[in-house]
């Protein structure tokens, strides 16, 4: 729970100074009341004290002064360089209000000396505001709207709503006092709609008074009644927060348009009620005013002993106003000594400040060697490793290599083996039997002749389906050989190549049996999962004694299909096996019916398998036979 109101005071505060700096609805005695709470952090008391001080420069000047004198005090105990920047801006102000514009222009120079410092320049548009309200009350009005204007510029490139809206409003009245009624409308208009869109009503009154009185130069005094009514409008709608000054000019413009206009009804009553309000905010600078004219009033009227009446008002009134402005100077002369002692401790922080700004420096400087150092030795030891990883890899390429280099020599080997005797003795026998055919036609009968063109035929197939395979190989060495994937309807493949061998298996007493589980397809090429099922069911039948088994079973699952081809034949040993797949592995061995074979069919299946992304697994025993598994992953259409 503590924790929880903590967090909604920081939000009430939150919001208290928001209102305050953004939407311009200054709530005072909301301000007074916050300064005494005991979790507002020093930046925060700084910061509401120079805002009660700038509201209240124009209502209660001592006040004002006290608050500004407490916030430059807070910050620079606290070295807020912010706090004593914006203090010496609101010192400014209270005395050019009383007319002290020597130390009114040396206060803002010290503040803009600051924002430049700090590159601040959000602070130095605000000073430029200053300057222009310090112009504006020594009637220079080339200097006033020269820094009105710059303080415009800068919050527009800022692009700060609420500041480009104030400085909109200073512009438009500046231009109003030089009689430049053209631009004073422009930026007024600006003003107005900036202003009425973020509902910043103490500024949007100031500029419907200072249109009223554009529109009145103008000569269009209902559009110039129009403007200034609006002004007291708002005036009655913010009670307490109003702009002051504004209400009270809008109220004498209107008494004067209906003085003019002979409704001398209507201009009574707008000097009754300005009276009025002047005495409910103690503006007796402007009440002094509002008693000339009423006085001027009743002297029109003829109304000697009402005159005589105000006449002594008047008297009275600016004895008062005598006394509190000599008070007020005294005060403000006392006070000039606390803050040259304030501005003593400044400048002796500041010279702290440079002092400890100069050892950060050299020490920074060190920091920096240092790091620099430690950053190239860092990078050179990195680089070294890089480099030592380097050799490592060219290593490990130039062993990978070696090792890829004797591969290709076996079997560059094994090819030549291969070319050297299993194509050289199926030729040897064709040389041989031509010779005979030469030499001994006539002593050869025709069932010899039969009988060894017979086996030469039967070599000679041999040596086709090897120098096809040669070339299969050779091929897929070279990477020529592309891949054609397409939907492979495994029943019907494997259906027809077992017709084919059942004729060869029928010659050897070998029964070669089918079992298709299902209608498996699988996705690959299908020239090349023929020749694998080929090569294994011709291995089968080779390998195994007449009246064995050889056995064709596939089957799928959601995640793959599965070919077997087992057979009760020689099997192999477990160390044949191993190598079963290797262009190294020893010369192929021939069948149980001396069936030859160069060992390549198998080495071109494993490749053939792995190109359509499948396994395979051999498990044999020799004297009991031989299960080949292949594995392919079960693809939709």
């Amino acid at each position: 729970m503590k924790f929880l109101f903590a967090n909604m005071k920081a939000c009430y505060l939150v919001f208290i100074l928001l209102s305050t700096f953004l939407v311009g609805a200054q709530n005072v005695q909301e301000l007074q009341k916050l300064i005494s709470q005991p979790e507002l952090t020093t930046k925060e008391k700084i910061n509401i004290l120079y805002t009660l001080s700038r509201e209240l420069t124009y209502v209660d000047n001592i006040k004002s002064l006290e608050y500004a004198e407490e916030a430059l005090q807070l910050a620079i105990e606290v070295n807020d360089i912010d706090g004593i920047a914006y203090s010496y801006r609101i010192l400014s102000s209270i005395y050019a209000l009383n007319d002290n514009y020597f130390m009114s222009m040396e206060y803002v120079q010290k503040a803009i000396d600051i924002f430049e410092n700090r590159g601040d320049e959000k602070g130095i548009a605000n000073c430029y505001i200053s300057l222009g309200h310090i112009y504006r009350s020594l009637n220079n009005r080339d200097l006033e709207i020269k820094f009105h204007k710059k303080s415009f510029e800068l919050f527009k490139s800022q692009d700060v709503t609420e500041r480009i809206g104030v400085s909109a409003h200073n512009l438009g009245e500046s231009y109003y006092n030089h009689k430049e009624f053209a631009k004073a409308k422009h930026f007024t208009r600006m003003a107005i709609h900036i202003n009425d869109s973020i509902f910043n009503l103490p500024v949007l009154s100031s500029c419907y008074k200072v249109m009223g009185l554009i529109k009145e130069s103008e000569n269009q005094p209902d559009s110039a009644s129009y403007y200034f009514k609006k002004v007291i409008s708002i005036s009655d709608e913010l009670g307490d927060n109003a702009q002051k000054v504004a209400t009270v000019e809008a109220m004498m413009q209107l008494a004067a348009m209906a003085k003019l206009a002979k409704n001398y009804k209507l201009e009574y009553k707008y000097l009754e009620q300005v009276e009025a309000f002047c005495k409910k905010f103690n503006l007796k600078k402007l009440l002094l005013k509002v008693y000339h004219e009423i006085q001027t009033f009743y002297l029109n009227q003829n109304k000697l002993e009402k005159v005589k009446l105000y006449l002594i008002a008047y008297d009275d009134l600016s004895g008062d106003l005598q006394r509190i402005q000599l008070e007020d100077r005294n005060r403000l002369t006392e006070s000039m000594t606390s803050i040259h002692q304030l501005n003593k401790t400044t400048e002796k922080l500041y010279k702290e400040n440079s002092s400890q700004a100069s050892t950060i420096f050299y020490r920074n400087i060190s920091l920096f060697v240092t790091s620099f150092f430690l950053i190239a030795l860092f990078l050179i030891l990195r680089k070294l490793k890089q480099i030592n990883r380097e050799l490592k890899s060219q290593n490990d390429t130039i062993n990978n290599q070696k090792s890829e280099l004797q591969e290709l020599n076996a079997t560059k080997n094994k090819f030549f083996s291969i070319v050297a005797h299993d194509l050289r003795s199926p030729l040897a026998s064709l040389k041989s039997f031509s010779s005979v055919l030469v030499d001994h036609i006539d002593f050869i009968s025709k069932e010899e002749i039969q009988s060894l063109g017979k086996k030469l035929s039967t070599s000679l197939d041999n040596t086709l389906k090897m120098a096809d395979n040669l070339i299969i190989w050779a091929q897929t060495q070279m990477n020529t050989i592309e891949d054609k994937k397409e939907s492979i309807n495994l029943r019907t493949v494997v259906q027809e190549i077992c017709d084919i061998f059942k004729a060869i298996a029928n010659n050897k007493e070998v029964s070669l049996l089918t079992s298709i589980n299902g209608n498996p397809h699988l996705i690959g090429d299908k020239d090349q999962v023929e020749f694998v099922i080929r090569n294994l069911i011709n291995n089968a039948i080779k390998f195994t004694p007449r009246k064995g088994i050889v056995n064709v079973l596939v089957t799928q699952t959601s995640s793959q299909i599965k070919i077997v081809v087992s057979d009760t034949g020689v099997g192999m040993s477990s160390e044949f096996s191993k190598n079963l797949f290797s262009i190294q592995k020893p010369k192929g061995v021939p069948g149980t019916e001396g069936e030859k074979g160069s060992g390549l069919g198998l080495v071109l299946s494993s490749e053939f398998i792995k190109r359509n992304d499948g396994e395979i697994y051999v498990v044999s025993k020799e004297g009991t036979g031989t299960t080949i598994t292949v594995t392919f992953p079960n693809e939709k259409k």
